[in-house]
């Protein structure tokens, strides 16, 4: 009977092997020079991001996070390879208004014209709905500023810094300028205590 093939000299998975060299670039770029201490930092075992840079496990989607968390990645880069290798807070930025702004066009009845204004199809549309990382460009930023009426450079500011929600009482826009600040993962939390708050209630 023949022996199996050693982990190291399987065939490994090649989405497994892309997605190995990302996380490895990201560790590099991020001065992490050592992936067992890191993988010790992260609470993990030693071995697991040399397993995932190799290509003989790949993370799944908490793994991921906390990964990207830990050296300042972009999740989605190092998972399909799009966009940025460093996380960019921009790019949130924009779709969280862009979803806002799309949100309250079509609750008054002028989504498309707002569609005709930021010259963007409804297919077009669905794409950036779907995908928080989809890139909105300059130009987009800027047609969605003209259409509303914003001062230029609102898109690239959350609500809380760009006077969109000045209306707004004092206490509502310390909530969202901190809101702004977490991190995802404190965001559930958040989501989490409120959820119980009201429930009690």
């Amino acid at each position: 009977m023949p022996k199996a093939a050693s982990p190291s000299k399987q065939k490994r998975n090649p989405v497994y092997e892309k997605i190995g060299k990302r996380i490895r670039q990201a560790r590099i770029m991020a001065k992490e020079t050592n992936s067992r201490a890191l993988s010790e930092r992260l609470g993990w075992s030693a071995g697991r991001i040399n397993n995932f840079e190799t290509g003989i496990s790949t993370p799944g989607v908490e793994e991921t996070l906390q990964f990207c968390e830990a050296v300042g990645a972009d999740p989605c880069w190092v998972t399909y390879g799009v966009g940025s290798p460093r996380a960019s807070s921009l790019q949130a930025t924009r779709h969280r208004n862009l979803i806002t702004i799309v949100d309250e066009a079509e609750q008054s009845g002028a989504l498309p014209d707002l569609l005709a204004a930021i010259q963007l199809t409804p297919e077009r549309l669905a794409k950036h709905r779907e995908n928080p990382f989809k890139e909105i460009p300059d130009r987009l930023a800027r047609r969605c500023e003209r259409f509303t009426q914003q001062r230029r450079g609102s898109m690239d500011e959350s609500p809380a810094e760009s006077g969109y929600c000045e209306s707004l009482p004092d206490d509502m826009r310390e909530l969202l300028a901190l809101y702004a600040r977490l991190s995802d993962a404190d965001k559930q939390k958040l989501f989490a205590m409120g959820r119980l708050l009201i429930e009690e209630d």
